[in-house]
């Protein structure tokens, strides 16, 4: 937004903002995200230093519509939040006339760091997916395998309808992965990366 102007909604967004159902299942994964960890980490490299600027954490929201399947581009991205209200609105920009052009999303990410970029991305995945596995509704993308186990080790949920491939990534025979471990209030998110793209391809929920 431009400095020292309040954010006020127009007529559109705000009408927008009313139909967005607390039950939504977008609304619902982004509600549950602690975001408060995104600014004391990136405060040194991003600041605000241009008329028209962008929170740290909108930019993040935004980019996680990639990871979970929204759009498959910054280029679609930023055609999403300039004609779609309701995810104007989710990520935090308050007026669709001034959302981030594509190349903003480059840009951003190349201030912030590939490096840390990722690290935040995958740790916003990582709380984002066991709101997921519990929606039944909510469609995840179709390169993303979720498995959820019981505090016994029992996979009570799988989303890949018996085209699992989780058990060859988990042995090490997928090619290029890695693991990363993240820890939530009371469960554990292991994602296995694809070391090129750094996309999750598949992840598993245990109790902590």
């Amino acid at each position: 937004m431009e400095k020292n102007e309040r954010q006020q909604f127009s007529f559109s967004t705000y009408e927008a903002y009313q139909k967005i159902k607390k039950n939504d299942p977008l609304k619902m994964i982004y509600d549950s995200i602690d975001w408060s960890f995104i600014d004391p980490l990136i405060k040194e490299r991003y600041f605000h230093s241009k008329k028209l600027t962008y929170t740290p954490v909108s930019l993040f929201k935004a980019q996680l519509l990639l990871y979970l399947g929204e759009v498959d581009s910054n280029r679609q991205l930023a055609e999403l939040l300039r004609y779609n209200t309701k995810y104007c609105l989710i990520c935090g920009f308050h007026h669709y006339l001034k959302t981030p052009a594509h190349s903003t999303f480059s840009a951003f990410k190349k201030k912030v760091g590939s490096d840390l970029f990722y690290k935040i991305m995958h740790r916003l995945v990582a709380q984002s997916i066991p709101v997921i596995a519990k929606k039944i509704n909510y469609i995840s993308p179709k390169s993303l395998h979720i498995a959820v186990y019981s505090k016994e080790g029992k996979l009570i949920r799988c989303n890949c309808k018996g085209k699992c491939k989780i058990e060859n990534i988990i042995l090490g025979h997928g090619k290029k992965i890695s693991k990363k471990n993240f820890v939530l209030s009371d469960s554990r998110v292991k994602l296995f990366l694809d070391r090129k793209s750094h996309k999750p391809l598949a992840a598993e929920i245990t109790p902590k």
